[in-house]
C-alpha cells in the first residue's frame, strides 16, 4: 500500500472504505477531534501556568525586550545595543503601517520594504535589520522565540549593529485583537569629516566639497536583514482548526459529488 492508496483511501469513496471517505467515518472523525480537544487542552494549561494573558494584556514592554536582546548579546561577548529615538519611531510607524493596511509580513501591500521606514525617520545606516512578532504573552517568550529561529537570532547577535529601536502596540490584525512586536536594528552611517577651507588668494576663499564613501569592507558587506515574522502557538490553533475544517468540508463535498456521478447506493449503518 503506497500513499496514492492511502490518498484515496481517506479522500475518495470506493470499495476500500465502503464505499464513503474514510475521513467521513465516525471513527475517523472522532480521532480528528480528539486529537484538537488535546491539543486545545494542552493550550489552555499553557494558559494557566502562565504568568501573563495573551493579545491585549500582554505583558511585553519595550525596555523588557531590549534588556533581554542585550542579556543575549552580552551572554556571546557583543557590545549592547543602544536605544535610538529614531528606530522607535520607525519601528512605531512601521506597525501602525501593518494595522492600517492589515497585513502581517515586512513588505507593506502600499509597496514600501522595512527600510522605507528608516528612510521616513531621516536614519541613515550602514546596516540595519528587522525583527517581527506577534500574538506573545511577555517580553521573554518573544526573545526566546527569535533567539529559536536561526534568522532572528542571527540579527539580534549581529555584531555590525549597535542601535535599536522598538515597539510594541496593540490592535486588531485580520478582525482579531493582538499585540505586536517590531524590533529594527541599525549602525548609523558615519557622518561626514568636514575639511579645512583652502585659501586659493586674498580675495577668495573656497571650501571643497567630497561626497562620503564607504570603505570598500563596509560597502560590500551593507546589511539589510529581515527574518520571517513568529507567529505564537496560540495563533496556531485557529490555523489548526481552519485546516482541519477545510479537510473535512472538501472530502465531504468530494463524496457527494463522486456519489452522485457514480451512481453509488449506500444502505444506512456501520462504516
Amino acid at each position: 500500500m503506497n500513499l496514492l492508496w492511502w490518498v484515496r483511501h481517506l479522500f475518495v469513496p470506493r470499495h476500500s472504505n465502503n464505499h464513503r471517505a474514510k475521513i467521513l467515518h465516525p471513527s475517523t472523525l472522532s480521532v480528528v477531534v480528539a486529537f484538537f480537544l488535546i491539543y486545545q487542552f494542552a493550550i489552555n494549561f499553557y494558559l494557566l501556568v502562565a504568568p501573563a494573558v495573551l493579545g491585549f494584556a500582554s505583558n511585553i514592554t519595550p525596555e523588557q525586550v531590549i534588556a533581554l536582546t542585550n542579556q543575549k548579546r552580552a551572554e556571546q561577548g557583543l557590545s549592547p545595543l543602544t536605544i535610538n529615538g529614531k528606530l522607535n519611531e520607525a519601528a512605531q510607524r512601521k506597525a501602525g503601517d501593518m494595522f492600517a493596511f492589515n497585513y502581517w509580513a515586512h513588505n507593506s501591500p502600499s509597496g514600501r520594504n522595512p527600510w522605507a521606514f528608516f528612510q521616513e525617520v531621516d536614519y541613515k545606516y550602514t546596516y540595519a535589520g528587522e525583527n517581527l512578532a506577534r500574538d506573545f504573552m511577555n517580553s521573554e517568550g518573544v526573545v526566546e522565540a527569535w533567539m529559536n529561529s536561526p534568522t532572528h537570532r542571527d540579527n539580534i547577535l549581529n555584531s555590525n549593529y549597535k542601535e535599536t529601536g522598538l515597539a510594541v502596540v496593540n490592535g486588531t490584525l485580520n478582525g482579531v485583537e493582538t499585540t505586536l512586536v517590531v524590533q529594527l536594528f541599525g549602525t548609523p552611517t558615519p557622518a561626514p569629516i568636514a575639511q579645512r577651507p583652502q585659501i586659493t588668494s586674498e580675495a577668495s576663499i573656497v571650501e571643497e566639497k567630497t561626497p562620503l564613501a564607504l570603505p570598500v569592507a563596509l560597502a560590500q558587506a551593507r546589511g539589510e536583514t529581515t527574518a520571517p515574522p513568529l507567529l505564537s502557538p496560540f495563533w496556531l490553533t485557529k490555523t489548526i482548526a481552519i485546516f482541519l475544517l477545510g479537510i473535512i468540508l472538501g472530502a465531504l463535498v468530494l463524496d457527494i459529488i463522486l456519489v452522485y456521478q457514480r451512481r453509488i447506493i449506500r444502505l444506512s449503518g456501520r462504516n
